[in-house]
């Protein structure tokens, strides 16, 4: 167990972005039970953390673009999401060694995406897709990508909350696609639908789309950042991380 003379004293704060139900809507799926494995499995990490750092843990489950913000202010000591590192966001917080990779992809309706292929059946890349309607998390680096291309592809940004929302908006027509990470994407979509809509082209990580994945912390507390590198580095290295990946996901990320 990782310790310090004041570890017995230490309270946290914990966020956890965790999806909620989207509205009902006549043709969505039955909401997947999968969808909150993500949540679960930081959760499950977290306490594992708290635990080994003898630390009073308070669980909360803001929406993603809370998290950041949380961090910063000092609302919350810890914050589990599906965080890159770039550049604005390591200007507001502090993050962790890596947890997993990540990657993010185009989702659509195939009826929807062969509009867009050009020529026909050709394979719809991000780069050169030209007026569509693309939504987003707002405040996700998905977004500020997007944003920087909005102009000259012609593209129209749309954002919402969570990835329900997002999924929602296609179901919808709102949106022509979703541009989310993979895994909180697998993680929504429900495997059983007569027509969910699909992964697009191919997994993007350059320009922050992905990379590996963090614990967001306050940039002034570099001993509760070693500290939780620790613990992290000890489950890792004792088995724990892998057993508690293998609880709630049935492929690897790493």
């Amino acid at each position: 167990m990782i310790c310090s003379g004041t570890a017995a004293a230490l309270q946290l704060q914990v966020a956890i972005a965790r999806p909620k139900a989207p509205q009902e809507h006549p043709n969505a799926p039955a909401r997947s039970s999968r969808a909150t494995l993500l949540a679960d499995f930081n959760t499950a990490v977290a306490r594992e953390a708290c635990r080994r750092l003898n630390a009073r843990c308070v669980f909360w489950y803001p929406d993603f673009p809370e998290i950041i913000p949380g961090v910063e202010s000092g609302r919350f000591q810890l914050g589990f999401g599906t965080y890159l590192r770039t550049p604005e966001r390591e200007a507001r917080v502090a993050f962790s060694d890596p947890l997993f990779r990540s990657a993010s992809r185009l989702l659509a309706f195939p009826r929807v995406a062969a509009r867009f292929a050009s020529p026909a059946g050709a394979e719809i890349t991000l780069d050169k897709l030209r007026g569509a309607r693309i939504v987003v998390i707002g405040g996700s680096q998905q977004q500020r990508h997007l944003q920087s291309l909005a102009t000259a592809h012609r593209l129209e940004v749309l954002t919402m909350m969570t990835m329900g929302d997002c999924l929602e908006a296609l179901y919808e027509e709102q949106a022509d696609f979703a541009l989310l990470p993979v895994l909180g994407a697998y993680l929504v979509l429900d495997p059983a639908a007569n027509e969910p809509p699909t992964f697009v082209g191919p997994g993007l990580i350059d320009e922050g789309l992905g990379g590996s994945v963090h614990v967001a912390l306050p940039r002034d507390d570099q001993r509760l950042r070693q500290s939780v590198n620790a613990a992290l580095t000890a489950m890792r290295r004792d088995g724990t991380y892998q057993r508690l990946w293998r609880q709630h996901f049935s492929f690897d990320l790493d």
